[in-house]
């Protein structure tokens, strides 16, 4: 039951990006920066970035500081890159990373649903199991101990099946290894598939739109 559990909050909490750090500067873009506090809203900055890779037995990691990211003004959470996939155009970069992204999503989406849905079996497996014992009084007016078969089988039968699929959503589960190539792919732009200048240049004409949007707006 522990171990369902702890599947459960492991794959919540394993969300975060913890393997993907921003790091000190920024690097100019042609539209320079955020004048106006409707273009900080949505404004995209430029950092370097550094992304740790685990190996695969969770052990040693690989750490990569030639990465660059998005990120709002002012903030140190970098912008996922599938997020803006449909406002930059797509194209085979955004692919890239859309997929390596999904194919984790889904995976520990699965987990998850498998550890939640097993937790439950499990817990109306021993309600149902325990309910299973009880007692009545004999001819004799004696209490004696009674115990309801199909209770019991059918808490057995259930709770075998919540540890069943709680062992499936941690075999399904991606490890720590998938998790920073996932976050990575989530948050990072790594050369030489993805070029510093691109990286600039997306940010650039991502920004100017943001410029446009804002300059169209009536005053307030």
């Amino acid at each position: 039951m522990r171990g369902i559990c702890a599947l459960v909050l492991v794959s919540f909490v394993s969300g975060c990006a913890t393997t993907v750090h921003r790091m000190d500067g920024e690097f100019p873009t042609p539209v320079g920066v955020a004048k106006t506090d409707c273009e900080k809203e949505d404004w995209l900055v430029v950092s370097p970035t550094r992304a740790e890779f685990v190996d695969k037995h969770g052990i040693t990691s690989e750490t990569r500081d030639d990465g660059a990211a998005f990120y709002h003004v002012g903030n140190s959470k970098p912008v996922s890159i599938p997020s803006l996939s449909d406002e930059l155009g797509g194209g085979e970069r955004f692919v890239k990373h859309n997929q390596a992204v999904k194919s984790y999503d889904t995976k520990r989406t699965i987990a998850t649903g498998l550890g939640v849905t097993g937790a439950i079996a499990v817990a109306i497996g021993t309600i149902l199991f325990v309910s299973a014992f009880g007692t009545e009084k004999s001819a004799s007016g004696d209490e004696q101990q009674s115990i309801d078969k199909a209770r019991l089988i059918g808490g057995g039968v259930t709770v075998g099946l919540g540890f069943g699929l709680g062992i499936a959503g941690i075999a399904i589960n991606p490890g720590q290894a998938d998790r920073s190539r996932a976050e990575a792919s989530r948050y990072v732009f790594l050369p030489p598939e993805d070029p510093k200048a691109d990286v600039v240049d997306l940010a650039a004409r991502y920004n100017q739109a943001v410029r446009d949007r804002c300059e169209a707006r009536p005053p307030r």
